[in-house]
């Protein structure tokens, strides 16, 4: 994994010469970009028979025996479980994990209060990961107090995997705000589908760069990880915040979650972190339209 002291090298290296011709300059915009290149895999939604053990979206979680069912203390503090979104086995992640960037075992889950729906960091949200091995995992009933309607239609998930480079918002948190890298940016926007990067659409996608509806969220997650000491935040800082998962609204026949109105929930998380195998620290935001 490339940690950020080499982007920030990567990223100086990339400063555009004076007096470059429009061709010379789209180029330049090419190669740039090239160098912030991120594999993302992608998901959607099959709707075939699903194994217990298999990535999916709703039904029942398979879990190990120390992971009880998440629950939430909802408004007027009474406890009540969240509804299951998603499990991914890692061991189907790994053909499509290029950069061999997360675990080869085990499981992630979601949980998630379709309620409330939380925009922030709260106990009404929960991505678990589990080292188990998934040959050790059973199916978990549904707690007695969660709502029919909140126990999801079951889904099976395929994944694709494929290039990914920063949107707007990420490209200005890395390039800075101002009119030459506006003019940059409506360049690389015209061109990024014959340079290799169309726009996909899908379910939901594990790294890469997000698919992000408002302002920047590596960000985000600097600031509100460095509390206290503002002073410790710098551009360089957050640029160590990456993606671990976005899930988009779910608009299907069978179940339908908006998240707000059309938005998407994510998870970063720091590079350290990822190599670490440390996913104590995970950050969570919503952002709609």
């Amino acid at each position: 994994m490339n940690n950020t002291k080499n982007f920030w090298q990567r990223l100086k290296r990339q400063q555009p010469q004076e007096n470059l011709s429009e061709a010379e300059h789209e180029l330049f915009l090419k190669k740039q970009i090239q160098n912030f290149v991120r594999n993302g895999i992608f998901f959607d939604f099959e709707k075939t028979s699903v194994t217990p053990r298999q990535s999916k979206f709703g039904g029942k979680p398979a879990l190990p025996k120390n992971i009880e069912w998440p629950r939430c203390f909802n408004e007027y503090d009474e406890e009540t479980p969240l509804s299951f979104l998603l499990q991914l086995n890692c061991e189907e992640l790994t053909p499509y994990d290029a950069d061999n960037l997360l675990p080869h075992e085990g499981m992630f889950y979601l949980f998630y209060d379709l309620v409330d729906q939380p925009w922030r960091e709260s106990d009404g949200v929960q991505l678990l990961y589990s080292p188990t091995p998934v040959s050790e995992l059973e199916p978990a009933e549904f707690p007695d107090d969660l709502p029919d309607d909140l126990r999801l239609f079951e889904m099976g998930l395929k994944f694709t995997n494929r290039d990914t480079i920063p949107c707007w918002e990420d490209y200005i948190g890395i390039f800075g705000d101002s009119d030459s890298v506006y003019s940059d940016w409506n360049t690389i926007e015209r061109r990024m589908g014959t340079w290799g990067y169309p726009h996909i659409t899908s379910a939901g996608r594990i790294l890469g760069y997000a698919s992000l509806i408002q302002n920047g969220i590596a960000e985000a997650c600097e600031s509100r990880a460095r509390g206290e000491m503002p002073e410790k935040y710098s551009s360089e800082s957050a640029r160590e915040w990456v993606l671990l998962l976005q899930l988009d609204c779910v608009e299907e026949q069978e179940v339908d979650i908006p998240f707000g109105d059309c938005g998407s929930i994510y998870f970063y998380i720091r590079r350290s972190d990822l190599e670490r195998r440390d996913f104590s620290h995970i950050q969570f935001e919503l952002q709609c339209y």
